[in-house]
């Protein structure tokens, strides 16, 4: 929920308003209760719709307000709500079976609990995957319903605790699919898997067309804007026998000891997938871009041409004439390198602005932006005070690096270490030196370095004018565009690029991308595309929470699931007869507030009951 004011032609009127999914499945706006004159400030609104939210979902609140006036408002607000007769009862009832309104003497010491399997995460991910109907579109692709369920595990996996293939079916035993999908898991092996995720992947450009529709259709998304970025993965093992894995010095995992494999993902503003791409793990980063366009140009047809925004190691002059060419705008961060051409610009503080919206607090350091022309290009100018801080210690620590291997060195060279051969000449230490230089680049460019082998001396010497020209530029960078808006919207575009970050290490750490385990080329294309699937699953739960009001990451989101559990519970009675329930047990405050929000009607799980006539029959059957 959230408040809105509503001009009129005396005054304005306050309004409170949520979002909700008509019977098109469309995301709408209602009404809940307006407010009249109401004057809620505006710099608590935000806090009081929450809590407004919270109370009409059920939840109960134990602890007193930390601020005053959000609970004056908050109690005002629910009162209204309540005159217009639209406030819920905040209280939850025990709804007791007609069908078994039999009283019994229980031995309540002789209560037990068993086969407690995992359920809330699964529940969340259940309904994103009911949301986005991808039942109803396999089923049109002449998936079986145990194909599905198949499937249903594989994803769903991914998100909770990924696990190889072969692990699978173990895994599917400790959670609650098995009673929400009315399978027996236990009995599958892990060919099942292998199978199922060769059929997605086949599937692959139908699933890619239905998601994005389904997710446009459901969030009214603007896909105006149009993030690109690539990863890299790596393999356990050789995999020789994949033409995908190679080996290459830009590992973005820093592992250039293992063979690796790429992926170039597209993203629009709000961070749901558009599609991705596979490449060889060698691949320049700058030569995927015009392969992720040309996939576009499938998508989008003979339509209007989004803005594609990239990072700097995509921005070659080529890229940039062709994605011109090709009818598409661009903002991409400028080569590190080229900053220096604008050394004079960056130092003119007094000209810089400072970026609106951006909080004073460590997480979001301000940043500031000074918009300049060059040629046909816009250009901006970006200080930021985080970025400076970061540079100061990167290019810190790679001088106190190269500083040690120096000392380390002349101590070898003054006690004549056999292994430099120095009778023979000063070759190896030469080698030596440039093999720590390269190492540490960002320092030793800003140093002499020389070696006296007659005198066996090793010196070296910081150029301060150089480091001081050097140290300045920290924490600038610029934007180069050939779209024509101003300073502050061009850094807010470009900032969007995060989401692609945030995406990949979602893949990386919670969704098991990495590493590969497939020795296959196809094999690999299927645990990408399961991950991505994954993904699409996460975004959806994560973007549907932040509608209404609760922000909070998937990691957390599942941390605070998890305890909601289904198990069996063993009553025992004075006649020896035992009660079995199968259900789920009673969620907490927090996650019926994520089910309410979310839409899940978590009272209506499937209930399994079985009595038996004595301790010996339940303990044979």
């Amino acid at each position: 929920m959230f408040f809105r004011e509503k001009k009129t032609s005396k005054h304005p009127v306050l309004q409170l308003v949520e979002s909700h999914r008509n019977s098109a499945g469309k995301v709408c706006q209602r009404i809940v209760v307006s407010l009249g004159g109401c004057c809620v400030p505006d710099e608590h609104r935000k806090a009081v719709a929450i809590e407004v939210t919270h109370r009409m979902a059920g939840y109960q609140r134990f602890l007193p307000f930390e601020d005053p006036i959000v609970a004056d408002w908050t109690t005002l607000v629910l009162q209204r709500i309540e005159e217009a007769g639209k406030l819920p009862e905040a209280t939850f009832r025990e709804i007791q079976d007609k069908g078994s309104e039999r009283l019994e003497e229980i031995c309540i010491d002789a209560v037990e609990h068993e086969q407690g399997v995992e359920l809330g995460p699964c529940l969340a991910l259940l309904q994103a995957w009911k949301a986005l109907e991808l039942d109803n579109f396999l089923t049109a692709l002449e998936f079986s319903p145990d194909q599905i369920a198949t499937a249903k595990v594989s994803v769903l996996n991914r998100l909770i605790d990924p696990c190889s293939e072969n692990e699978l079916a173990n895994w599917a035993a400790t959670i609650a699919l098995d009673d929400l999908l009315n399978v027996h898991t236990g009995a599958w092996g892990e060919d099942r898997f292998y199978r199922i995720s060769d059929k997605l992947l086949s599937a692959r450009r139908g699933l890619e067309k239905h998601l994005r529709k389904k997710e446009r259709s459901l969030f009214n998304l603007d896909r105006t804007i149009l993030l690109y970025d690539l990863t890299n993965s790596y393999f356990e093992g050789e995999a020789a026998g994949n033409k995908l894995a190679r080996r290459s010095v830009n590992s973005k995992e820093k592992r250039s000891d293992c063979p690796l494999i790429s992926v170039g993902v597209v993203l629009d503003a709000e961070g749901f997938v558009i599609t991705h791409k596979v490449f060889s793990g060698n691949r320049s980063d700058s030569k995927t871009l015009l392969g992720a366009v040309a996939d576009l140009e499938k998508i989008a047809g003979s339509g209007s041409r989004p803005v594609v925004v990239v990072d700097g190691g995509m921005a070659t002059e080529k890229n940039l004439n062709d994605l011109l060419a090709k009818g598409y705008d661009y903002v991409v961060n400028g080569k590190r390198q080229k900053r220096a051409e604008f050394a004079a610009d960056f130092l003119d503080r007094a000209l810089f602005k400072r970026v609106e919206g951006r909080q004073e607090n460590r997480a979001t350091r301000p940043v500031f932006v000074r918009r300049i022309k060059n040629g046909a290009e816009t250009l901006v100018l970006c200080r930021s005070d985080g970025r400076r801080d970061k540079e100061d210690a990167i290019q810190d620590g790679a001088e106190r690096k190269l500083i040690e291997g120096l000392e380390t060195l002349q101590a070898r060279i003054l006690r004549n270490d056999p292994k430099l051969k120095l009778a023979k000449g000063s070759a190896l230490v030469n080698r030596a030196i440039g093999r720590l230089a390269s190492r540490t680049t960002r320092a030793s460019k800003l140093y002499d370095i020389d070696y006296e082998h007659e005198r066996r001396e090793l010196t070296w010497n910081r150029r301060e004018k150089e480091w001081t020209k050097n140290r300045q530029l920290h924490g600038c960078y610029h934007l180069r565009s050939s779209i024509d808006m101003s300073d502050q919207e061009l850094w807010k575009l470009y900032i969007t690029l995060t989401r692609v970050e945030d995406a990949f290490r979602h893949m990386k750490s919670d969704l098991g991308l990495r590493p590969f385990h497939h020795q296959t080329a196809r094999r690999c294309g299927s645990h990408i595309w399961i991950t991505i699937l994954a993904y699409h699953l996460l975004r959806w739960t994560e973007y549907s929470l932040n509608l209404a009001g609760y922000n909070c990451t998937w990691r957390t989101l599942r941390r605070r699931l998890q305890t909601h559990c289904y198990a069996t519970v063993i009553v025992p009675t004075a006649t020896k007869r035992v009660h079995h329930t199968r259900k789920a047990g009673r969620p907490n405050e927090v996650q019926r507030l994520i089910y309410s929000l979310l839409g899940i009607d978590w009272a209506n799980l499937p209930v399994r009951r079985r009595t038996y006539s004595s301790e010996r029959q339940c303990a044979k059957t």
